[in-house]
């Protein structure tokens, strides 16, 4: 049988997505990336890829584990930063969503792909 975790969504006031402002918790099965199951939910947040390579789907893990094996990028220097649409919950999750720019800033100070070229991109 297959396990099922909470995971809270906190989307920050500052964020152009709906319900900036407020967290929203979702129910994501073991097997699903946590992107997909936010959509399936109503919560529609930024990807562009959608296989772990261009950072538009960056949270921040404030707390929980996650499996991201299937990510094409991801780097220990990310520090907490992780790809919602090749994360999988293992745990409850808590995380601060449209966290692409501040992800893109921390590979750049670790000359880390993509590098420089698009910080400051929105």
């Amino acid at each position: 049988m297959s396990q099922t975790w909470t995971v809270a969504l906190e989307i920050p006031a500052d964020s152009d997505l709906e319900d900036a402002g407020e967290t929203v918790e979702i129910d994501v099965g073991e097997e699903q990336y946590v992107l997909s199951a936010a959509r399936a939910a109503g919560v529609w947040l930024p990807a562009d890829c959608q296989q772990g390579w261009c950072t538009t789907c960056a949270a921040e893990l404030l707390a929980g584990e996650i499996d991201q094996s299937t990510a094409r990028r991801t780097y220990e220097e990310d520090g907490d930063y992780v790809l919602l649409c090749r994360a999988k919950p293992r745990s409850d999750l808590r995380l601060r969503v449209d966290q692409m720019q501040a992800l893109l800033e921390r590979r750049a100070e670790h000359e880390l792909p993509p590098g420089r070229s698009k910080v400051g991109d929105d």
